[in-house]
């Protein structure tokens, strides 16, 4: 990052952090500076207030890639070690095999990362 700051001419970065994402008791602003110990940008946030359910429909309406894991019952991706698709997305098509439903599908926000462990 020091050496991004130090070569270019940026002096802000935009973010995907949603407020949901982070710990209770960090507060972040849309618009705020870097920490003291990380080279000095403004940080961007503009999905700061966004919820599950628009982030899904500013995706699909405005048809913008996204990683293909979210067609497969993933809500929440972290690393191979401890993430697994959603189980409230789970279902067993007629012939018995077991499927989940894409991540646009989840109807309880609440329970984004319940694939997470």
């Amino acid at each position: 990052m020091q050496k991004l700051k130090n070569e270019t001419k940026i002096s802000a970065i935009f973010m995907g952090t949603r407020s949901g994402d982070l710990p209770k008791h960090v507060v972040l602003n849309e618009c705020q500076m870097t920490d003291q110990d990380w080279p000095q940008f403004m940080r961007i946030s503009p999905l700061l207030k966004w919820s599950y359910s628009q982030i899904w429909s500013f995706i699909r309406d405005n048809h913008v890639l996204y990683c293909s894991l979210y067609d497969r019952g993933y809500t929440s991706v972290g690393s191979t070690r401890n993430t697994t698709p959603n189980p409230l997305l789970k279902f067993i098509a007629r012939n018995g095999e077991t499927y989940y439903m894409p991540a646009f599908m989840l109807t309880n926000e609440d329970k984004e990362r319940n694939g997470r462990t």
